[in-house]
């Protein structure tokens, strides 16, 4: 299975502003995320998708890595996934490099550890499902937006209230990684299911600041 891996980074974010460009131990998030994603040996290739200039001068400290300057057009507040994707994929089908699936790794989960994405990745290839995402197991007093229901392959998409303090879902953790088979029509969370979980702190997603102090104290 050919798999391309793809590391989303604009220029700008409207919560935390900069957050790609934040630093822990003298190197910003997205480089973390360049770093590790390297070390992943399931990965045909790598590609970092960003508007941002500084962003797209690491080409030359990542020359491995393929830095795609992303248009304007799919680089605004409001655009969504699969477009970047489908952008991406499409320049390597011109290059006739054509890929069984696509993985994100956003930068903003730097806690990410290298075997939980290679765990996720053979999963993925082993169940062949649909798309594949990174959750975590929800507390009582938390109430997401998108919940899901898990055995030990499958993952189901669910909508009710939250109240049993000893409930057995599960929600998105917030980046760690997703996976989804290509072609695939709108790149989004459905049809077959798989999941892999992943627990504090290495679920955290940098949105806030203090989001971000927090990682830092456990950065190794």
């Amino acid at each position: 299975m050919k798999i391309l891996c793809l590391i989303p980074a604009k220029k700008y974010s409207s919560r935390l502003p900069n957050k790609n460009f934040l630093n822990i131990r003298k190197k910003p998030l997205v480089e973390w995320t360049i770093i590790l994603a390297k070390k992943i040996k399931l990965f045909n290739e790598i590609v970092v998708s960003s508007d941002s200039k500084r962003i797209l001068k690491l080409k030359k400290k990542y020359t491995k890595v393929f830095f795609d300057k992303r248009p304007k057009e799919i680089s605004k507040k409001n655009t969504k996934m699969e477009k970047v994707i489908k952008h991406v994929l499409k320049k390597y089908k011109k290059n006739g490099k054509i890929f069984d699936a696509i993985a994100i790794l956003q930068p903003t989960s730097p806690l990410r550890k290298k075997e939980t994405i290679i765990k996720a990745v053979n999963k993925f290839i082993k169940y062949r499902p649909d798309y594949l995402t990174s959750i975590s197991e929800i507390k009582h007093n938390q109430n997401p937006k998108m919940l899901f229901k898990v055995d030990n392959i499958n993952l189901q998409k669910i909508n009710i209230p939250i109240n049993n303090q000893n409930n057995p879902y599960h929600c998105l953790d917030g980046g760690v990684i997703f996976i989804f088979k290509v072609p695939n029509k709108n790149y989004a969370f459905k049809g077959k299911a798989s999941f892999i979980k992943v627990k504090f702190p290495e679920n955290i997603d940098i949105d806030t600041i203090d989001e971000f102090l927090l990682a830092k104290k456990f950065f190794n």
